[in-house]
């Protein structure tokens, strides 16, 4: 998909696909921990049974991204989620570029993604559940998703909720 947006205010033209999860790391160690090594950052993906990301590319850099991989919510399994379910993971965006819908663009993307994975399973719909920081949950409530429970502190990254969206097969 390319999103050809050549207007002065908005994105250049960006290219946004199916990528490599070692292509999103330097991009998510920048925005999101720096504090973590390659290694670490590679054993925090390890030990789900699916998963897919996405990238906004320029020129062939990174400069958008999102992981999705399936699994379950450890509070809410089971009690306010039933079904198959997939979380959001390591959305992030180069800060030359956040504030100018690029993260909005690689969630559609992945959603719609998620969307044709689920319908090749033969399931009607899923649960898509992230950890989001407090200031973005205008974001994540624009794209469908909904707060639950209380909000909760993750070392080093502040305050949080656990946000959650259905997506239904495409």
């Amino acid at each position: 998909m390319r999103s050809g947006m050549n207007a002065p205010d908005s994105l250049p033209d960006i290219t946004i696909e199916l990528v490599d999860l070692d292509a999103t790391f330097e991009l998510r160690r920048a925005v999101l921990r720096p504090w973590l090594t390659p290694e670490e950052s590679r054993a925090s993906w390890e030990g789900f049974d699916e998963h897919f990301q996405i990238g906004a590319l320029l020129d062939g850099r990174v400069v958008g991204t999102a992981g999705f991989v399936t699994e379950a919510q450890p509070d809410y399994d089971g009690k306010a989620f039933t079904g198959p379910q997939w979380r959001l993971r390591g959305m992030a965006s180069d800060p030359d570029f956040q504030g100018r819908s690029l993260g909005g663009k690689v969630l559609v993307f992945g959603i719609e993604e998620l969307a044709r994975r689920i319908a090749a399973r033969g399931q009607e719909s899923a649960i898509l559940w992230c950890n989001g920081r407090t200031p973005a949950q205008r974001f994540y409530e624009r794209h469908g998703f909904q707060p639950i429970g209380d909000v909760f502190e993750t070392p080093g990254t502040g305050p949080h909720y656990v946000f959650w969206r259905n997506v239904v097969a495409a």
